[in-house]
């Protein structure tokens, strides 16, 4: 019994070193291939450049919170003045630099940076709940080599060209009544069928001592004229069958400063604000400005509009420009389309250079950063639209906003889907189209050239540019 019973206490022995052996090679291959050590993970950070302002400030925040969401993962945000942050892009990107992984950039400029950009995977976003107007004006580009579209980059929030008014000034019953029985028009913003009526109202509050300046528009020389201009043509452009033979909005990439059909032995259309119909858009132009400061002393712009505003019966401005405004000139500001019913889209987008080091993660990065959760957060912290349609329902039914918050999500959603009026963005837009257009209108608004001078020369300088 005792031989039997050291041989049973030796085999049981056996058995546990046996089960625990087996057990810490399961437990170590089972670390090893699920769980890898934190401390053996190298950190990776994902840097992103664009230009100064709350949309770099949103794009921080939500870095923070996929941080949160990766351990070892930092998003870090280099910022520029918009006047200088493509070309600090550019420079880094023609030297092959691999210090930004996910370049910010304009619809105006998507064709500038596209060299230097990976194409997206879109089944890593959810394209049915992107406001595509949106996407599609800078984000999805045509490659005429390939004769195919691209998804370059992903739009980021919604931004379009609207009327902003004075809530306070357009509801009041007795202007409206005088205004009413002095030019038989219609007071109210979001009924406006016409620029004319605009210039009636500038002409009716500025004399009779309301405000100083009328509706405020951008005519800074060196950007906001090619994005203001637009904003005005957009509604001869739609009521001259000559210029769109049925085709609104114009052709892809050319959009309608240009003609929306190629002539035959051409590879290009024509410029189309060199018309009757641009002509008169431009003289339109002239005389909302000539409610404003002269812009041969000050031009109006992204940057200072906000200074002007409360001397002004409103203002045509890109939505992201709400959050220039102190809280009462917001709580008192309420947007309505361009006169006319139609809108002009203005968004920023973000792509992945060619040259980062972490190129699936950052795709990752921006797929999280228009996912509905994080886009109502760029609304309620940052006042930035959404460009996620569920993010903006949620926001739109939310009754804790303010009213007039609510008030411009509904029109902001209505407009988006809707935008067209807009500025061209082919390959030489940026360098080229811009300077040449831009700084003969400008002779023009202060009196240097004629209208048709000024839109000849410039659709001269364009054919050159498409045609080289």
């Amino acid at each position: 019994m005792k031989g039997v019973s050291k041989s049973i206490i030796a085999l049981i022995i056996v058995i546990i070193v046996i089960i625990a052996a087996v057990g810490v090679y399961y437990v170590t291959l089972h670390k090893s291939t699920t769980t890898p050590s934190i401390s053996t993970t190298p950190p990776v950070t994902l840097t992103v450049v664009t230009f100064s302002g709350e949309s770099a400030k949103f794009i921080q925040c939500a870095g923070n919170l996929f941080s949160e969401e990766h351990p070892g993962v930092t998003v870090k945000v280099i910022c520029y003045p918009f006047s200088e942050y493509i070309d600090q892009e550019i420079t880094a990107l023609s030297a092959h630099s691999t210090q930004y992984d996910i370049i910010g950039f304009t619809s105006t400029s998507a064709q500038k940076v596209t060299p230097y950009l990976i194409c997206l995977n879109e089944s890593m976003f959810n394209m049915s709940d992107i406001i595509m107007p949106q996407e599609d004006f800078g984000g999805i580009i045509y490659n005429s080599t390939t004769g195919k579209t691209e998804m370059i980059g992903i739009a980021y929030e919604t931004a379009v060209y609207l009327t902003a008014y004075k809530e306070c000034i357009f509801c009041n019953a007795t202007l409206a009544e005088e205004f009413y029985n002095e030019y038989h028009m219609n007071f109210s913003p979001t009924t406006w069928e016409n620029w004319t009526v605009v210039l009636d109202v500038d002409n009716f509050l500025t004399s009779h001592g309301i405000t100083k300046y009328g509706f405020l528009i951008d005519d800074h020389v060196k950007h906001g004229i090619i994005d203001a201009y637009p904003a005005v043509f957009g509604w001869y452009y739609e009521r001259c069958p000559e210029l769109t033979q049925g085709k609104i909005g114009g052709l892809p990439g050319y959009n309608i400063m240009f003609e929306s059909y190629i002539l035959p032995g051409f590879s290009y259309p024509l410029p189309s604000f060199n018309s009757t119909a641009g002509i008169e858009a431009l003289e339109t132009y002239y005389d909302l400005v000539s409610y404003e400061p002269s812009p041969s002393s000050i031009q109006i712009c992204y940057g200072n509009f906000a200074k002007f505003y409360p001397d002004a019966a409103g203002a045509f401005i890109f939505t992201s420009q709400l959050t220039c405004l102190n809280t009462t000139e917001r709580e008192h500001t309420y947007l309505a389309p361009l006169p006319g019913d139609y809108a002009e889209t203005g968004t920023d987008f973000l792509g992945v250079s060619k040259y980062s080091l972490h190129k699936q993660l950052a795709e990752e990065f921006l797929a999280f950063l228009v996912s509905p959760q994080v886009q109502k957060l760029a609304f309620l912290k940052f006042g930035k639209f959404p460009i996620s349609k569920e993010a903006f329902q949620e926001l739109m039914s939310n009754a804790s906003l303010p009213t007039y918050e609510r008030e411009w999500l509904t029109q902001v959603y209505r407009a988006a889907e809707e935008a067209w009026a807009n500025p061209p963005n082919i390959p030489p837009t940026y360098p080229e189209l811009i300077p040449s257009f831009n700084n003969e209108v400008y002779c023009y608004l202060t009196g240097k050239i004629s209208a048709q001078e000024a839109l000849n020369i410039a659709a001269q300088d364009w054919i050159k540019a498409v045609s080289g």
